[in-house]
């Protein structure tokens, strides 16, 4: 077993236990694939954060493309071995620790080494305008402040700019760290943790996240001063004028609405209480 995938398999039980009673109970197949993406970056584990991107950003890989919240450096590595310009920014000094392991472990040039820096998203450690791309995939419910993190993004980023902020919705019943039921929105209190008791689990984990509000998101990326594109709903419109060309005419722009209301609402009922609901918004610098 490699170093790095020893002390991640430390980590991983540590956090497990915040949210379950043993290691035994959290799905084994899960863990083994957190395993790998966090510390084997032959496998192109980030490869579907890549896809969005590029659906949604032209010519991404001429772009220099922040990573918030890098974690072991995987999308960043994964990106660099892909011929990306990535870069990322990481909190936890643990995980710059692992992020050494891998280097030491792997014949990666030297150089990809600094584009990994130690910072938090309130606060980026770089010069106005530095990127013409970002993405940030489930952090957004770990910040401390979500409108100083899209507002610092906006910052950093040139004109023209744009990213992908993706995270969970708490607005439906379900919650991804416990992997279980949840009431919307709801967060530390006394209520939340004789709920977890009644359930079982420690309330440790209350105080990993916050509940994300897509409202909220959406206000602070406008106060920010960023266009705000709903991912999903893009990608809904496109499959259903691919279904049937005839929508493509502006007349029909109030049924691709209703078409789009009936697949989230559809969604929701079938995974009610069972699956995350997302966040799902392109950023755009105008």
């Amino acid at each position: 077993m490699s170093k790095a995938r020893e002390i991640l398999r430390q980590h991983i039980d540590e956090e497990v236990l915040m949210y379950y009673p043993d290691v035994s109970h959290y799905a084994p197949e899960t863990y083994e694939r957190l395993l790998v993406r966090w510390s084997d970056d032959s496998v192109y584990s980030e490869k579907h954060r890549f896809e969005l991107i590029e659906q949604f950003i032209p010519d991404a890989k001429s772009k220099k493309i922040l990573d918030m919240a890098a974690g072991c450096g995987s999308f960043v590595i994964q990106g660099l071995r892909d011929g990306y310009d990535t870069y990322g920014v990481e909190p936890e000094k643990w995980k710059h620790e692992v992020v050494d392991i891998k280097f030491e472990e792997n014949d990666y040039p030297k150089e990809w080494r600094d584009r990994m820096v130690e910072g938090v998203g309130e606060k980026l450690p770089f010069d106005d305008e530095t990127f013409d791309a970002f993405d940030s995939w489930q952090t957004i419910e770990h910040v401390a402040n979500e409108r100083d993190c899209i507002h610092e993004l906006y910052r950093v980023l040139r004109k023209g700019g744009s990213g992908i902020l993706r995270g969970p919705s708490y607005h439906m019943f379900y919650e991804g760290h416990y992997r279980m039921f949840w009431f919307p929105m709801m967060h530390k209190g006394a209520f939340s943790r004789f709920y977890l008791k009644l359930r079982k689990r420690p309330s440790a984990g209350l105080d990993t996240f916050h509940p994300v509000n897509p409202i909220r998101i959406r206000r602070y990326a406008r106060e920010a001063g960023f266009k705000v594109v709903n991912i999903k709903r893009v990608m809904i419109y496109n499959a259903a004028k691919r279904k049937m060309p005839i929508l493509k005419k502006s007349i029909f722009k109030p049924a691709l609405w209703g078409i789009y209301l009936m697949w989230d609402f559809y969604r929701g009922i079938k995974n009610f209480g069972r699956v995350e609901a997302t966040v799902s918004y392109h950023l755009v610098k105008e």
